[in-house]
């Protein structure tokens, strides 16, 4: 239970950092962010960007195959914190942009956009963040500090079934994305030009 709340405050104080990091851009820039918000709207809404069915897959199971690795490696103790920080950071620092140009219509818009990958993604990088921080914490107890005299880290067949269930959830979501967020984004950019 610790490890979970552990995790969802990492993710939370990134949040707040991407939230306040969009808060701190001067004028120049945010004028700059909102010319370049507008534009991809306006492009958007003419169908002319549809992403590819690569970056779908990354953005998909890029954190969840890297944080199942970093449960193999004692790096993971610090790193899987820091990956839940930095998901936390990029997903407020989108909705800050958007609220800031669109106002608050902008959260409609930035949920159009990310709604249906943050269903998706954020769960099963917690469920994999569960199982691979401890093993990692045991690797790094097993390579710092315990020697010889400490237990094997035993990586049951629950955590790669774990992977295997997560990315067969990822899939489902890139198929929900290209085919249902686009349409989402356009109705709600409807809501608000």
């Amino acid at each position: 239970m610790l490890r979970e709340v552990l995790l969802a405050l990492f993710f939370l104080a990134g949040a707040l950092a991407g939230h306040v990091y969009a808060l701190c851009c001067d004028e120049g820039a945010q004028a700059e962010l909102g010319r370049y918000l507008r534009d991809f709207c306006a492009v958007y809404d003419a169908g002319g960007t549809a992403s590819s069915l690569w970056s779908c897959a990354v953005l998909y199971f890029g954190s969840g195959v890297l944080v199942f690795l970093l449960g193999f490696s004692c790096a993971g103790v610090a790193l899987i914190p820091a990956l839940a920080a930095l998901i936390g950071f990029l997903s407020m620092y989108t909705v800050s942009c958007f609220v800031r140009c669109f106002g608050r219509a902008g959260v409609v818009l930035a949920m159009g956009l990310m709604g249906i990958r943050l269903l998706f993604t954020l769960p099963c990088f917690f469920a994999l963040a569960d199982k691979a921080w401890p093993l990692s914490t045991e690797l790094f107890a097993l390579s710092f500090g315990r020697g010889k005299r400490s237990a094997p880290v035993l990586y049951g067949s629950q955590y790669v079934l774990l992977l295997v269930l997560c990315l067969v959830i990822l899939a489902a979501g890139v198929c929900c994305e290209r085919l249902a967020a686009p349409l989402l984004f356009r109705l709600a950019l409807g809501e608000v030009l």
